[in-house]
């Protein structure tokens, strides 16, 4: 198993914690890279993570990892992870669910992750939380019905690259951006829609890049307005040719 850089829960190891200290050893010794990283491989069914207080999520403790699932539909996690100054970190075809707080609170400058076809659902807080520096790529990711925002991304550096994803049924707003942060967003299956916040809100000189046709419906049926900017923040659609067209927003939120 140590050779293989396999780790698989339950069969190998009961819990998804002590699979994820097992990680850190397995990375040291094996001298992991982003090639060959260190695979935590969750078996289906509902696993709980015991994380901090507060509902912060379990900690991931090592470079060049992945942890995947066998479905969003089949592996479901019981609570939050986080990630801070770790570099490579994926998560694949499973669903995160953490009543208490946050689904995944990325944050720090070293900080890079993957998401592919994952559901982050159903949070106390907000699903996918990032800022100081951190950056993500998710692809056929969707998230949903969470107490907060769907995803908030803050801070000068912070960086989200948002493919054929989802972000709907949110207690607050779809996307959230701000503080010179930078989101852009790929694939006609982008849908933000149904939340009881903005669609797409971008304040303080953050920037929202959207490289889709001007008249695909990105963002649309959210309570509180479907595109809205303030304090120099821009939301903006990206044409073929290089140019961009800045969308409309005609909301102003004063309760932010």
């Amino acid at each position: 198993m140590l050779k293989q850089n396999v780790i698989r829960v339950p069969e190998g190891c009961p819990t998804v914690n002590q699979a994820l200290e097992l990680a850190v050893i397995f990375s040291e010794r094996n001298d992991c890279t982003r090639a060959n990283p260190v695979k935590v491989e969750v078996g289906e069914g509902e696993h709980v993570i015991i994380g901090g207080p507060f509902g912060i999520g379990m900690s991931i403790s090592c470079d060049h990892i992945t942890i995947a699932g066998k479905g969003k539909n089949d592996t479901t996690m019981i609570g939050g992870f986080q990630v801070t100054n770790q570099q490579h970190v994926k998560f694949e075809e499973l669903t995160i669910t953490n009543r208490r707080g946050t689904g995944l609170w990325l944050g720090g400058s070293e900080t890079n992750v993957d998401m592919l076809q994952c559901v982050v659902k159903e949070c106390g807080g907000t699903a996918l939380y990032m800022d100081d520096n951190a950056s993500v790529t998710a692809t056929q990711c969707e998230f949903m019905k969470n107490v907060g925002d769907g995803v908030y991304c803050e801070g000068e550096n912070t960086k989200a690259t948002l493919n054929d994803c989802q972000m709907h049924h949110n207690g607050r707003n779809g996307l959230i951006v701000c503080n010179y942060a930078v989101v852009d967003l790929h694939g006609t299956k982008t849908d933000i829609h149904s939340n009881k916040g903005c669609g797409i809100f971008a304040y303080d000189d953050a920037k929202v890049n959207i490289h889709l046709p001007s008249q695909h419906n990105t963002s649309h049926d959210n309570v509180e307005g479907d595109y809205v900017t303030r304090f120099g923040a821009s939301i903006a659609n990206i044409n073929a040719d290089g140019t961009f067209t800045h969308v409309p927003a005609p909301v102003e939120e004063d309760d932010y």
